[in-house]
């Protein structure tokens, strides 16, 4: 059966699906299959053929269909081709292999390769970040003084742990006795090993205290470790214990440290290296007596051993061979670092004395930065004057710079003794505030000093801003009163860190250190604060000093009579010790130095004891309290002035 061309007319026979003349479709025949093409040459494949004809090519698929019907087929050819055998003598042809699953093979190992390096990446990340966190915890709780949480981060057992430890290891091997320091040989046997013996080195011995006359060659005389030279050009006894080699680091050359240069920074001086021979006191480390060892600021790093230990101690145990090997060394880190009298050996004194100057080589003293506050005496007696010099420093490099103090009149006797104990300690506030001092010296009635400053100072209220007229500004031997602008003027001071100190009554004393060169001129501004005479501020002050001291209890004129407006402050005495009830205090009196001095001191003792007498009426313990009068001996300020002998006239409380 033929039919026609529906576009040409042409006729189309039986089985052709397409006009031979124009190509056009067979409408009549939908269910016919379309023809198919050979992919790799483009020829016609006859109907159910499964090889091109022309190249032999496996029939992959008709290119204008894609329905499952066809797919199907194509894999039941694929089928019959694969089960029949080739003919023989003939050449088979291997189908081509497809790439597809190859690349898919292949996306999957790179998939897996860039997951496990971007696991690795983020373990490793991971890992350096918990490294940083543990670290930076260790650190936080060194700076708390948190032993236990320091113990804890590395990983330091707690005390249970360590007997459920024990018990564990004795339960399984009950018969083998403890070897806390391991095992050794003996006779051919494993027996417990011997606490190791401490191996640190005894602390360094100084010299013996011999002092030799200055003789003018200086490279000579300031190697001296200990000096007395009298009627020198510098005073008539000239006292001084300590070498001038700024703490063993050496000087720059040409440098002369009286001149009034501060040194050039330098490292901390090692406690393990305090030069053979040095004197007690001087070129080291020194630390407060109630600091605690631990990460901090100043020279504590000193205290290594002391603070692992801490660390342990905080943990719950303490193993004994960590004990036998860090008890030693701490003992022996507090022994070189304790604070230590400076001993002077300064004889007979001249006949008589107009002035006493003491000055100290100071280095690294950083009281303004690190808060902390240093308690300065001389044979046992707290020298105030030169507490105030001290507690102005901030000498952060660390740099030394000479410092130079009046002694007042009142403390001159304290050197009859023929011998001078300088100790600075800071034994309240337990800030590790390390320093160090190269040498220190007396000077009784110096002469002029060949290296000089002058200084300008202005006193003014803190909180209103405004002059205090008739201030007593006081610096090394000189002092002065302010004028109505608050200000005054002092000369002929010696080089160096000048420190200016003004007192005012209602007002706490206020010190300013002014680095001066000499022949230079310095400003110094001193603020002062009223004096607060609340429970909170005497509580602040015996915190930080171990005492406070009292201007509002007033009494009669030369009588030891309570007046009546001196109920505000005895009422915040009693809040003092009413915080405190388990503590003991000394009440102590304090006049100026009008009149005779016995009469003073019998007149300070009876005012001491009608304060108690006041206290034990509103409810303090007899046995708590304890009465001392010291008259006119322990002066805060110069009697020579009437702002001076008003603060001399004082009350104070100390914890005992």
């Amino acid at each position: 059966m033929s039919i026609t061309c529906s576009k040409c007319g042409s006729p189309i026979a039986d089985g052709q699906a397409f006009c031979t003349i124009c190509g056009t479709h067979r409408l009549d025949s939908p269910a016919i299959a379309p023809p198919s093409f050979c992919t790799d040459c483009g020829a016609a494949l006859s109907v159910g053929a499964m090889f091109c004809e022309k190249c032999g090519s496996s029939r992959l698929g008709q290119k204008e269909a894609s329905s499952q019907a066809t797919a199907a087929a194509a894999a039941h050819r694929l089928q019959v081709v694969a089960s029949t055998p080739a003919p023989q003598g003939a050449g088979s042809v291997v189908p081509a292999k497809s790439t597809s699953a190859l690349l898919k093979l292949a996306m999957i190992l790179v998939a897996l390769f860039l997951f496990v390096l971007l696991l690795g990446m983020g373990s490793c990340a991971y890992v350096a970040y918990r490294a940083k966190q543990k670290a930076t915890a260790i650190e936080q709780a060194y700076r708390r003084n948190d032993m236990s949480k320091v113990a804890s981060e590395l990983g330091i057992k707690n005390s249970a742990d360590r007997q459920n430890q024990n018990s564990t290891s004795s339960s399984s091997s009950s018969s083998r006795p403890a070897a806390p320091y391991g095992w050794t040989m003996e006779n051919g046997k494993l027996v417990p090993a011997q606490a190791p013996k401490p191996s640190t080195p005894p602390p360094p011995k100084a010299d013996p205290v011999v002092p030799v006359s200055m003789t003018g060659n200086q490279i000579k005389d300031w190697a001296l470790k200990y000096e007395r030279t009298e009627n020198s050009p510098e005073a008539d006894l000239v006292v001084r214990t300590g070498d001038i080699n700024n703490l063993g680091f050496g000087w720059p050359a040409g440098f002369d440290p009286f001149s009034g240069n501060s040194t050039p920074a330098h490292n901390w001086p090692d406690i393990n290296k305090i030069p053979q021979g040095a004197p007690d006191g001087t070129d080291r480390i020194m630390l407060g007596s109630a600091v605690i060892p631990a990460i901090g600021d100043g020279y504590s790093g000193s205290l290594q051993a002391c603070m692992e230990l801490r660390a342990f101690a905080a943990s719950g145990t303490l193993p004994a061979a960590t004990s036998a090997k860090l008890g030693p060394e701490c003992k022996r880190e507090l022994e070189l670092t304790k604070p230590t009298p400076i001993v002077l050996s300064v004889g007979a004194l001249p006949s008589k004395i107009n002035s006493v100057l003491i000055q100290l080589f100071a280095d690294d003293f950083q009281v303004r930065y690190t808060h902390s506050h240093f308690q300065v005496s001389l044979n046992g007696t707290r020298i105030p004057s030169l507490e105030y010099a001290i507690n102005a420093l901030d000498q952060s490099g660390p740099i030394g710079k000479l410092i130079s103090v009046q002694l007042l009149p009142e403390y001159w006797p304290l050197l009859k003794s023929g011998t001078a104990n300088l100790l600075i300690d800071d034994p309240t506030t337990h800030v590790p505030d390390g320093y160090a001092v190269d040498f220190v010296r007396i000077l009784v009635n110096p002469h002029t000093f060949k290296y000089s400053v002058s200084l300008t100072a202005s006193v003014l209220d803190a909180d209103k801003h405004t002059p205090i007229t008739a201030a007593t500004v006081t610096a090394a031997l000189q002092s002065a009163p302010t004028d109505a602008k608050g200000k005054c003027q002092l000369s002929g001071l010696p080089a160096g860190l000048v420190i200016a100190t003004a007192a005012a009554p209602g007002y706490d004393e206020g010190s300013v250190p002014v680095d001066l060169v000499s022949g230079q001129t310095g400003n110094a501004e001193i603020q002062l604060r009223r004096h607060d005479e609340g429970t909170a501020a005497l509580e602040k002050q015996v915190a930080e000093t171990g005492s406070a001291t009292v201007y509002g209890i007033h009494f009669d004129t030369d009588s030891a009579k309570l007046r009546p407006d001196s109920m505000p402050a005895l009422n915040a005495v009693l809040g003092l010790l009413n915080n405190h009830p388990a503590s003991q205090w000394m009440i102590a009196g304090h006049t100026d130095n009008q009149g005779n001095a016995a009469h003073n001191q019998t007149l300070s003792e009876s005012r001491a004891a009608s304060v108690i007498a006041w206290l034990k009426v509103h409810g303090v313990a007899a046995r708590r309290l304890g009465a001392q009068g010291f008259g006119a001996s322990r002066p805060v300020a110069d009697n020579s002035t009437e702002s001076g002998r008003a603060l001399n006239r004082r009350v104070e409380v100390m914890a005992r």
